[in-house]
This record gives C-alpha cells, sequence and structure tokens, in this order.
C-alpha cells in the first residue's frame, strides 16, 4: 500500500491525514508542540501517542509526508525531517500575496472534490467566505467566528457572562442575558452567511456550498433550518458539510504533481 500523510500545521493545531494512494483512511488532530525537548524527540512522542493503530510499526520517518504551514516556528519542528514536501503555492489563479495557504488549499480541495464554481465557507476561530471558479478565486471575506464572537463579548465587557453556542437554534428576541447573547451572535452570523451565499449565487446559480471548519457543521445544520430551501430561493444549490476540504486539496495537488512526473 502506498501510505503517505498530509499535514496542514494551523494557527492553533496540527491537522493530519493519512491516505492510502488517494483514499482518505483516517483524520487526526494534535496541539503545537510546546515541549523542551529537542524537535525530533517531541516529534517521535507526538507521533507515538497519535498515530492510527494500523501503523505502529512504521516511524514517522518511513512515510512520504506533503505538508503546508502557517506557523514559521512550528514549521521548524520539522526541519530535521528528509521525507516531508513542503508545499508553497498551489495552482490557483488570482491568489493574493497574503492568503493564507491552508485557506488556498481549502478551496483547491473544494473545487477539485466538488466541482467549480464553489463557495466555502469556513467557520473555525474567524469565519471566512472564500468563493472560485474555474481554477480561480474569485474573491472572500473573513470575520469573527462564532466562538470569538462569544468570547469577545465576554472579555471586553464587565458583566456579560461567557456563553457557549446554543445547540439549536435560539428565538430571535431573548428575554434574558445568556439567551440575549446567543440570539445575537447566532442570528448575525447566521444572517452573515446567508448575505454572502445569497451575494455568489446571484452570480453563479449552481455553485456548491460547502461549509468546513470546527464549527462547520453545526452552521450548515442552523443554517438549513434557519434558511429552508423555499425561503434562500435557491433550489438547484447543492450544500455540503466537509471537515477534510485541506486535505483534498493537498491530495489533488499530490495527483497532478504525480501525473506530471
Amino acid at each position: 500500500m502506498a501510505n503517505w500523510l498530509a499535514l496542514v500545521i494551523g494557527n492553533t493545531r496540527w491537522h493530519w491525514a493519512w491516505f492510502q494512494h488517494n483514499e482518505l483512511k483516517q483524520v487526526w488532530h494534535t496541539h503545537h508542540l510546546i515541549s523542551q525537548q529537542p524537535s525530533a524527540l517531541a516529534l517521535h512522542s507526538m507521533w507515538v501517542q497519535h498515530r492510527p493503530p494500523q501503523m505502529l510499526d512504521v516511524p514517522i520517518e518511513m512515510l512520504n509526508i506533503m505538508a503546508i504551514s502557517v506557523v514559521p516556528n512550528q514549521t521548524q519542528c520539522l526541519a530535521h525531517l528528509t521525507n516531508i514536501q513542503w508545499i508553497n503555492d498551489f495552482p490557483l489563479k488570482g491568489v493574493y500575496s497574503t492568503m493564507g495557504l491552508d485557506r488556498v488549499a481549502t478551496l483547491w480541495g473544494a473545487g477539485r472534490q466538488y466541482g467549480w464554481p464553489v463557495l466555502v465557507i469556513d467557520s473555525g476561530t474567524a469565519l471566512t467566505f472564500t468563493a472560485g471558479t474555474a481554477d480561480t478565486f474569485m474573491g472572500g471575506a473573513i470575520l469573527l467566528g462564532l466562538r470569538s464572537h462569544l468570547a469577545a463579548l465576554h472579555h471586553y465587557t464587565a458583566t456579560l457572562p461567557k456563553v457557549e453556542p446554543p445547540l439549536n437554534c435560539p428565538p430571535q428576541w431573548a428575554t434574558d442575558t445568556t439567551n440575549a447573547i446567543q440570539s445575537g451572535v447566532v442570528h448575525t452570523v447566521l444572517a452573515s452567511i446567508h448575505h454572502f451565499i445569497q451575494s455568489w449565487q446571484q452570480q453563479y446559480p449552481n455553485t456548491a456550498l460547502i461549509f468546513t471548519g470546527g464549527d462547520g457543521q453545526y452552521l450548515h445544520q442552523l443554517y438549513q433550518q434557519h434558511y429552508p430551501t423555499n425561503q434562500n430561493q435557491v433550489p438547484n444549490c447543492r450544500t455540503w458539510f466537509d471537515p477534510n476540504l485541506m486535505f483534498w486539496g493537498i491530495s489533488a495537488y499530490r495527483s497532478d504533481e504525480t501525473r506530471a512526473l
């Protein structure tokens, strides 16, 4: 079996995927390396603790790794490895110079996996909208993510409590502080998502809409509940949640590179 690893070093965690050829077998996530150990020992400990059970006898040094990183000091933790290939760009046209490589990989993966045109709604620390068609980035937007909104209200005020996202879509007109915070944040985020989806669909009615990120599944479910098809007037839209868009992007890059050899 041609086993290989995809790795995305993000702002808060390392994201791993184990592939056999083009088949995604398993995904897992680990914290940034902050150990005082030498990086080789810290990486070995991480691998031993989190590797798939099927690879207990496989040292990480024996696997091909294709990686991207948005955190330079974490990248240095892998400087001793000779079996890693760093991806510095994707064949996505129209990308601006400061665009995060993880965001580029996500759009590339969405376009290659679901077809163009596509709009990616990525909900993590930030909520990003990233749109593309015909292998070309067409634009997007960045704002605070769902939990960042909630954390900011607690952090920047004297008395507002720390609140978690509600299990279900909250009533819009709340009668206590906790529900008022949940209502304000959730309905504002959903309205923002709806606005950007409608704007993009006016240009590309048959676009794919892909939710991803840590809160992607949650927001996808709430969005479908709050804006059913007959209200958002997009009967032909194709909407999914997929947490693995970055990995599909890396896999597509690897396949293109292999065919070019």
